[in-house]
């Protein structure tokens, strides 16, 4: 039975579903839906309207995450090693993002390999992963792939070879933009925009003082008029912004050359005249995206009929995207991952029995890199373990364990400063201290000044308020079963105060 898989992009205004079909031809688009939020009066209520009749309910699930819930950054890292890189990238990462690595998943994609890596990585906040986990929990679906806002289009367009360098993708949604530079190489740089369809509409109705459902209208239709030259100031200042970020990568150096063109899809391109006005400022062609026209995807009459590229794109997309590293960013990681055990699909199905043939090989080879790379890893441990134990104990010259020897000193340092060191008679101290405690009455004045032992006797010097107390104290610990003689050495006023200084000799029972 054929695999259904399902796209689903979840924008601001809208819910955008496409379940496919894949088999070894290619896909074919089974099922569409498009559900607006502010009529359904939420996300939730719009998902639950959805998922309503059960028709993507049974389907592998791909989605994303806005643009601008990421934090984008190129780094340089000194190795090629992929396994490395995984291993490194957060400790690179954390003093370039607003808060710890551990609150945050991280995906990134190779850009240039030399010497060096040339790495472009997105980082998001697992709470926001997790709201999105949460609410398509609710409705029992489970997201195999989360990617990035306009990516999953992008890379569609790479599949296709449309650019022989480089090419700029334009998603404008109704409130917000993301830009996608691609090369042949794959994802270079992804960057949001405060820019959407709705600025443009906004624009009409505050010109020709319109509602905005009537401004929306002559929008798509193109019936601006006057309005035009407010909508190309409008549509120039973030045509702006998009050439700093370019000119700003080409300084850089993170952009070696420009782009060939510029591709556009999203909601939020429905005014007639955009595309004209982007051709004439970037001095680029300007096409319009239809991921639909690949040879690899078919459609019945019926879903062709209600077919809009530029609203369903986003989730043709994702319901075609390859299972594979390179297709892009997957951020469904961790305690945020499938729990399903499904198989992986990939586009090419007659491919897998060379791709399992090939990991075989490889892998010998990879458990003996793996090996060698921790053996030397642990050596380096070993050397700095001793070296510490030299430093902590240079008296002693025979080395055979160091861990277990350290643990030796430790322990014997340990109880010798608590005072825990057993006496020829295998009296502890804490016994003897436990013991007058107990044989001398809480209500005695009793302050000791000193006290020591040797193993074979205890000397106290202490004070109290008479020598009747002093007589008392010496009556009380002659009942000790530890002592088997208790004198008093010296007893005397002390020349400050009318407080009575006494020395006390205890000798221990053999």
């Amino acid at each position: 039975m054929p695999e259904k898989i399902l796209g689903l992009d979840i924008g601001k205004s809208s819910i955008k579903a496409v379940q496919v079909t894949a088999g070894l031809m290619g896909y074919e688009v089974a099922s569409i839906a498009l559900v607006n939020i502010d009529e359904a009066g939420s996300a939730e209520e719009a998902l639950k309207k959805l998922f309503k009749n059960g028709i993507f309910t049974d389907s592998i699930c791909i989605t994303t995450l806005p643009a601008k819930e990421f934090f984008f950054r190129n780094i340089n890292l000194p190795f090629k090693d992929k396994k490395k890189i995984s291993q490194t990238i957060a400790y690179e990462l954390e003093p370039l993002i607003p808060c710890p690595a551990d609150e945050v998943l991280i995906d990134y994609v190779i850009t240039d390999q030399t010497d060096q890596s040339n790495i472009f990585s997105a980082a998001v906040h697992k709470s926001i992963v997790g709201n999105l986990t949460k609410l398509l929990a609710e409705f029992r679906v489970e997201a195999s792939i989360i990617g990035i806002g306009a990516v999953p289009a992008a890379s569609r367009l790479l599949t296709r070879g449309v650019v022989a360098e480089c090419g700029l993708l334009l998603d404008i949604g109704a409130k917000d933009s993301t830009a996608v530079l691609f090369g042949k190489n794959g994802i270079l740089h992804i960057r949001h925009f405060s820019f959407g369809g709705e600025k443009i509409t906004e624009t009409i109705a505050s010109t020709l003082k319109i509602e905005f459902s009537e401004a929306e209208k002559k929008k798509r239709m193109g019936d601006t008029g006057e309005a035009e030259k407010e909508i190309s100031v409008v549509c120039r200042k973030f045509f702006s912004e998009v050439k700093n970020t370019l000119q700003f990568l080409r300084l850089q150096g993170r952009l070696k050359e420009n782009p060939t063109k510029v591709f556009l899809t999203g909601g939020g391109a429905f005014y007639p005249h955009l595309q004209k006005e982007m051709e004439i400022f970037f001095s680029l062609p300007v096409e319009m995206v239809d991921i639909s026209a690949a040879d690899n995807i078919t459609m019945g009459e019926e879903v062709k009929n209600g077919w809009n590229p530029m609203l369903m794109n986003q989730a043709l997309a994702l319901a075609t995207r390859e299972a594979k590293k390179s297709a892009g960013f997957n951020f469904a990681l961790g305690e945020f991952g499938p729990k399903k055990k499904y198989e992986e699909f990939q586009k090419d199905f007659k491919w897998a029995a060379t791709i399992l043939f090939i990991i075989l090989c490889v892998f010998g080879a990879d458990l003996y890199i793996d090996y060698h790379y921790d053996r030397t890893h642990l050596n380096r441990l070993k050397k700095e373990i001793t070296s510490v134990f030299r430093k902590a104990c240079p008296e002693v010259t025979k080395i055979v364990d160091p861990v277990q020897q350290l643990k030796v000193k430790i322990a014997e340092a340990r109880n010798s400063s608590l005072g825990l060191n057993e006496a020829g008679s295998g009296i502890r101290m804490l016994d003897i201290i436990k013991d007058i405690s107990r044989l001398v009455p809480e209500s005695t004045e009793f302050l000791i000044t000193s006290f020591t032992f040797d193993g074979e006797t205890v000397k106290i010097k202490g004070e109290t308020d008479n020598f009747n107390t002093v007589d008392n104290i010496t009556n009380s610990l002659g009942k000790s079963n530890y002592f088997k003689n208790v004198a008093i050495s010296s007893a005397s006023l002390i020349k400050k105060g009318s407080r009575v200084g006494f020395d006390l000799k205890l000798v221990i029972r053999g």
